[in-house]
């Protein structure tokens, strides 16, 4: 045998005795009739990356008459992690490299190649010249082409096996069997096919990659890998162990198809390291969440009954107690988990925070819990103004405990009448991009007047393009820190989120998904983040920061990034803070204004820099104090407390809006329940 790439000649033996001794260690693995049996089968190979493997494999156990091997690619050294061939040849083609081995190994298999890869045109030539195909293995990355070549195999009653060199997973068809099986398992069966031909943009795409790969069961590495795209590295990885494995797989699935010893449909998955591991896993991959009760009636009546209406008060009656609690309850929270209970005793109402609800074990200055009451206040002191109605709210009337926030009584006047009012039903968050266009002066001056109608509180708002993407920046790397935290991630994920409709509606709080605003692939990145075991990957390789992405691209849109801040950060200001948060919220609103909160370097910093409880890591938290130091310093605040910050937009309505538990979820009428 010559062979000509490489100028040499081989003597050898004769096709007859060649095979009987290079297939004679197969035996009786593969028995002398099933090894003549394998040499009758026509095998068709779609996509030499992964695809080579799986012909050099085949090769090896010389299971196949003639193999045909499509790919329109060459290699480039990037391939050369999982393709085994040599530097010398970067630059050709891969089929004709595929081939070439194969010549060496054994030059009497019979290898036809198509160099240009596989087209409408000539995927039946390849199908079925000389003889139709005994099995289609498909590895390629066009979704176009997985398609195509499954509908043509179908018609044609051809079976279909693929690997994806990721947890070993394996993908059989059974068209020979099952003539009317839906392709690719009817996990497309809700989308056109003709799309994928014109899909060119990976938003195009995702609708047919995610069934098809199943991005809920990608191993952990893969789907942090994935979240870098775009960020650190450029396409999803695929390592030489994997795609080896798969090759060996692939090639004994074929085998006892051929032999008539496995006849099923579906999917597999032979994962290495579910079978080979630790037998106590080094990390579960999972945070338990901390077992908070929500706060008891009992417990409520109990600290309200040290609290007698005072004689000069008149006390609230029930219709009007209705209509300020239904105002109140609208008010934004944390994730929306609506962490409010009102006790109606003796006439006043008990204003309490439900820490099953509303604690956050990232948040032990207990800033979060104060600016959600607080706006759950100022919305309560907006709907009393408008019937004409005063309240009096003595805050946080005992000192030890927390839990009780505040007294609501009833006044002789109404401390000012407040065109925000109307505003409260309207107010949402709105995560759309703008069309960034500028504020008008009228605009800032009308939010700054808003706002400082609770003493001592200021808005502040930045515009200018710099600033805006200093703070994109700063604003992205905290979202990223806390995303990659365990107790972040759970509280997100797990507790906020809300991923399907079902959800939603059972539980009336957390965030729904569409509320998100995200696009199909930020979605997809959106899901994928659900795997803890994937955050700890990439907390562990300090990355991540795909996430900064989207927080960028938002902050481009917006027209303006705005804060408002107290005059200090003691428990009053911060629950007096979030009432000013709430005027700014719903002035912004009266403007047609979309807002959406974007508070993390000032949340998450909170505890760090005032010396409490925290788990962050030491580079994280030092990490976090920078981020704030430098937002503080773009806003010029000298010593004033930053309380909460919003990014402003001109945008239209937001798709959905997050639901709300109704008002027997917080309101308590002592009696009817002692």
């Amino acid at each position: 045998m010559f062979y000509p790439w490489s100028n040499k000649l081989v003597h050898l033996l004769d096709e007859d005795e060649f095979v009987r001794v290079r297939t004679d260690r197969n035996r009786n693995k593969i028995t002398t009739e099933e090894q003549g049996l394998l040499a009758t089968k026509k095998l068709g190979v779609i996509g030499l990356s992964v695809g080579q493997s799986v012909c050099l494999t085949l090769a090896l156990e010389r299971s196949f008459g003639e193999l045909r091997i499509a790919d329109f690619d060459t290699l480039d050294l990037s391939n050369l992690n999982r393709i085994r061939s040599g530097v010398h040849e970067l630059g050709h083609s891969k089929v004709v490299n595929t081939a070439r081995e194969i010549a060496e190994l054994d030059p009497f298999l019979k290898v036809t190649v198509f160099s240009e890869g596989i087209t409408e045109e000539n995927i039946h030539a390849f199908l079925t010249e000389g003889g139709n195909l005994d099995l289609l293995i498909e590895e390629c990355d066009s979704v176009a082409v997985k398609i195509i070549a499954r509908q043509h195999a179908k018609a044609l009653r051809i079976p279909v096996v693929m690997d994806t060199s990721d947890r070993g997973m394996i993908d059989v068809e059974r068209f020979d069997l099952e003539p009317e099986r839906p392709i690719l398992h009817g996990l497309i069966d809700h989308l056109d096919p003709r799309d994928a031909a014109k899909a060119r943009t990976n938003e195009e795409k995702l609708p047919f990659v995610v069934p098809i790969a199943g991005m809920e069961t990608l191993s952990a590495r893969m789907k942090a890998s994935m979240l870098e795209i775009e960020s650190s590295v450029t396409t999803w990885p695929q390592l030489a162990s994997s795609v080896v494995l798969g090759g060996g797989v692939t090639a004994d699935t074929w085998r006892r198809i051929a032999l008539g010893q496995f006849t099923t449909s579906g999917r597999w998955f032979l994962d290495p390291e579910e079978v080979l591991r630790d037998v106590e896993p080094i990390r579960s991959g999972t945070v338990d969440p901390e077992k908070t009760i929500a706060i008891q009636t009992s417990a409520m009546y109990d600290l309200a009954k040290r609290f007698p209406r005072p004689e000069h008060t008149a006390p609230f009656d029930g219709p009007l107690v209705r209509e300020l609690v239904e105002a109140a309850i609208l008010a934004p929270s944390a994730g929306n988990l609506q962490p409010w209970k009102v006790l109606e005793f003796q006439g006043q109402l008990f204003i309490f925070h439900d820490a099953y609800y509303g604690d956050s074990g990232l948040d032990q200055g207990r800033l979060i819990p104060a600016v959600d009451m607080g706006a759950f206040l100022e919305n309560m002191v907006l709907k009393a103004g408008a019937l004409g109605i005063g309240l009096t709210i003595e805050h946080y009337p005992l000192f030890e405990e927390h839990r009780l926030v505040a007294i609501v009584r009833k006044a002789v006047s109404n401390e000012f009448a407040d065109t925000l009012a109307s505003e409260i039903p309207k107010r949402c968050t709105n995560r759309k991009k703008g069309d960034g266009r500028p504020f008008e002066v009228s605009a800032v001056q009308h939010l700054k007047r808003v706002t400082s109608r609770i003493e001592g509180f200021d808005a502040h708002i930045i515009s200018d393009r710099g600033s805006l993407s200093n703070l994109a920046n700063i604003i992205g790397e905290a979202e990223r820190l806390r995303l990659l935290h365990p107790t972040g991630h759970l509280e997100l994920f797990k507790k906020e989120m809300r991923w399907n409709a079902e959800d939603a509606e059972r539980d009336r709080d957390g965030l729904d998904l569409p509320s998100m605003e995200l696009k199909l692939t930020e979605e997809i990145g959106f899901r994928m983040a659900k795997d803890r075991a994937a955050m700890e990957l990439l907390a562990d390789w300090d990355a991540g920061r795909g996430f900064m992405r989207m927080t960028r691209e938002n902050i481009a849109s917006s027209s303006a990034i705005a804060l408002v801040s107290a005059p200090s950060g003691s428990a009053l200001d911060l629950l007096k803070g979030g009432r000013a948060t709430q005027r700014f919220w719903l002035g912004a609103t009266e403007l047609g204004l979309a807002v959406h909160p974007c508070s993390a370097p000032i949340l998450l910093a909170h505890p760090v820099r005032n010396d409490l409880a925290h788990s962050f890591s030491e580079k994280s938290a030092s990490r976090l104090v920078d981020l704030f130091n430098d937002l503080t310093s773009i806003f010029d605040l000298g010593e004033r407390e930053p309380i909460f910050m919003f990014r402003l937009s001109y945008a239209s309505p937001p798709t959905a809006r997050s639901l709300r538990r109704p008002l027997s979820a917080f309101l308590v009428h002592h009696e009817s329940e002692l």
